[in-house]
């Protein structure tokens, strides 16, 4: 009977190990996603544009500092892993029928943010989950009531009645007004001088299977987001 190498019988023992180790780590469950609301707790937004005009964009707010980790975490509270990317903004003149003033058109740098963090999870991951904050106006609060409502209306009539497609929420969380936006998880408010959508999603497990994931992210994790949000704009 030939002999049985003493190495290979090591490095086979290892390998089961091993396997028996990335097994383990694969099926283990992670604790369940808990949910909390809406606690605003950082600084107020105060734009003060003039009459009839939009705010020069050097004013306009940082969208990576207007949403903080604590207030994240208290919708979220195993959130974890924070990691802020800006998105740029191109503003064009907000109001057609008048010439616009200098220094009210042009690219916002930080016009918009991913911030994107990690939540518990059977597969790990860097990061798994996202909010999405872009500012699309930021201007008298007359000339954003106008806009909204022109593009609410346009988005409504764009849907025809699918509800999937389109949801006026009124003024239900907090904003002058909300709506969904086609078939996204994005969310138009406007609240005084700011007009503004928020978005997202996750692959967390306890958010659920897509595409009910999206409609759960959107009604647990974005609508308290537009709540925080909203309570801060002057």
């Amino acid at each position: 009977m030939p002999s049985m190498n003493p190495n290979r019988s090591v490095l086979a023992a290892v390998a089961v190990v091993s396997a028996a180790v990335v097994l383990s780590g694969c099926s283990s469950e992670p604790p369940a996603l808990t949910f909390g609301a809406a606690k605003p707790s950082g600084a107020r937004l105060s734009a003060q544009p003039p009459r009839g005009a939009s705010v020069p964009l050097a004013q306009w707010p940082n969208a990576c500092e207007v949403l903080g980790d604590e207030e994240v975490r208290a919708i979220l509270p195993q959130a974890k892993d924070f990691q802020r990317e800006p998105v740029k903004v191109t503003v064009l003149n907000f109001n057609p029928m008048a010439k616009s003033d200098p220094g009210t058109t042009g690219d916002v740098p930080a016009g918009g943010c991913k911030t994107e963090f990690s939540l518990p999870a059977k597969y790990k991951g860097k990061h798994n989950s996202y909010i999405r904050i872009v500012f699309k106006a930021v201007a008298d609060p007359a000339l954003v009531d106008a806009a909204y409502t022109e593009d609410r209306d346009d988005e409504a009539k764009r849907a025809a009645g699918d509800t999937k497609k389109f949801r006026d929420l009124g003024n239900s969380l907090g904003a002058a007004g909300c709506y969904t936006k086609s078939l996204t998880t994005t969310m138009i408010c406007h609240q005084g001088p700011y007009q503004f959508e928020v978005g997202g999603m996750s692959t967390a497990d306890g958010v659920g299977k897509y595409p009910d994931s999206d409609e759960n992210w959107r009604a647990k994790v974005l609508t308290e987001v537009v709540r925080t949000l909203s309570a801060r704009m002057a």
